[in-house]
């Protein structure tokens, strides 16, 4: 039970809640840009939105299913940036090191999301009645979801983590502060 316990409080705090909301934000404007290009590239230009860009296993990913999904994560990807390195991680460090760590985190969870959701989905959804063009639109959002969880992770304890002497000083400062107040304690003892 302690180990749930510890997991929770190790992962789930301020910094937490505020990727969520920014998360909710990201959302918001990402996948409307996603299903409203989706929408557009299969009703003005379906030769197009159905064109074959490569087919990975029995998964073919169409032109529509790659920009729409990468237009999303590219407007996301910027608002995201500002978004929780500043408030969510509250990291104020200015380094090229840090801009280079979120996008590789960003690019490896974009990769890892929509190369696996859409086979899940058509595996998935392989026996039921719903249409293709559907199942891309399920497709697209089971990757957002599986691309949030990476994402958060990989921004939080790479991208965006403290350095290791922040961390030592944050912690000694820390400790220096209990034994000020253990000082006055004892002294305050001492006086009664």
């Amino acid at each position: 039970m302690n180990a749930v316990k510890d997991f929770f409080k190790k992962f789930i705090d301020k910094k937490t809640l505020k990727f969520l909301v920014v998360g909710i934000a990201n959302t918001a404007v990402g996948m409307g840009i996603m299903l409203l290009l989706s929408f557009i590239f299969n009703r003005t230009v379906p030769e197009f939105a159905a064109r074959l860009v490569f087919t990975l296993g029995t998964t073919n990913y169409t032109a529509s299913y790659i920009i729409s999904s990468a237009v999303n994560y590219i407007a996301g990807g910027i608002l995201s940036y500002f978004l929780n390195k500043y408030w969510s991680f509250g990291n104020k460090e200015k380094s090229k090191a840090i801009v280079a760590k979120f996008i590789v985190t960003v690019l490896l969870s974009y990769a890892a999301a929509y190369l696996c959701a859409k086979p899940l989905m058509e595996l998935a959804l392989e026996k039921s009645d719903i249409a293709g063009k559907w199942k891309e639109f399920i497709a697209l959002i089971a990757g957002a979801g599986l691309y949030t969880v990476l994402n958060y992770f990989g921004q939080r304890f790479f991208a965006f983590a403290e350095s290791k002497d922040k961390v030592a000083q944050a912690e000694l400062a820390a400790a220096s502060d209990t034994e000020d107040k253990e000082d006055i304690v004892e002294e305050e003892d001492s006086n009664d």
